[in-house]
């Protein structure tokens, strides 16, 4: 449903490839308020096959895989530092997923040229990555109450 959202938002990216990421909250939310990987590994497996199948096509599923799993086990290491709330969480996965992408991209082009979009394409990461944590940050007290109240955890 995120993956809809974000496709339904006008937003004309200088770079391509460029996204808000809304989709990565949910598995964000799974990771941090459920503490749970093999959830995380589920919505992402679900948001990436989803999200190519209705917008993207079979071209721009390489592309979401390895983001998507890059950023994953990022997110799934770097939760284990106590320090970090989740949109500290959600940078690192957010920049693991833009370094996949464009590693993707050069297999693909045969270029090394795409690596020149990378401190760009990081920034980005970082900056939609800190976005998409203070969501589940914000929204995180709600959450816990009702995870709580349904008996989830």
């Amino acid at each position: 449903m995120l993956g809809y959202v974000e496709y339904l938002v006008p937003i004309v990216p200088p770079i391509v490839g460029i996204k808000l990421g809304l989709g990565n909250i949910a598995v964000l939310a799974a990771l941090v308020l459920l503490k749970s990987d093999g959830l995380a590994a589920g919505i992402m497996i679900t948001k990436v096959t989803m999200t190519a199948m209705l917008f993207s096509g079979i071209g721009g599923l390489a592309y979401s895989i390895a983001g998507g799993t890059a950023s994953l086990i990022v997110m799934m290491i770097v939760r284990r530092c106590k320090s970090l709330s989740a949109a500290g969480i959600s940078c690192a996965g957010g920049v693991a997923h833009m370094i996949a992408q464009v590693a993707v991209a050069a297999c693909v082009t045969w270029t090394s040229e795409v690596l020149l979009l990378l401190p760009a394409l990081m920034a980005v990461g970082t900056a939609t990555g800190f976005v998409n944590g203070l969501v589940v940050n914000l929204a995180a007290g709600s959450l816990k109450k009702y995870i709580a109240a349904e008996g989830i955890v």
